[in-house]
């Protein structure tokens, strides 16, 4: 899970572009906060593709789960606009992640 900032993609800690850009794959929040440049800035800027993680994607039909997973044996990272914990939806996410022993 990686704070994005507030405004565009040059917003990423230092630490989390190299986390980014070494991932197997990159999901990007896009509905509990409203990022300022479109996902393609962030692809280009990453150099990595980015799938968007809709509120069904998160909350509902598993998709998650298959996220979860995989992060067991790989590098994936979920990208939240501004802090990664301010909705009890990422909180949730993280707990569900650690129950898995997937490490956050």
């Amino acid at each position: 899970m990686i704070g994005l900032g507030l405004n565009d993609e040059k917003d990423i800690s230092c630490k989390g572009l190299e986390i980014v850009k070494k991932a197997k794959n990159v999901y990007l929040e896009k509905y509990t906060a409203i990022l300022m440049c479109p996902k393609e800035r962030l692809e280009e800027f990453y150099g990595r593709s980015v799938t968007e993680a809709d509120r069904e994607f998160v909350e509902g039909d598993g998709t998650s789960e298959g996220m979860i997973d995989e992060a067991k044996d790989n590098d994936v990272c979920f990208l939240v606009v501004g802090d990664p914990f301010c909705a009890t939806t990422h909180s949730d996410l993280f707990l569900r992640a650690v129950a898995k022993d997937v490490k956050v």
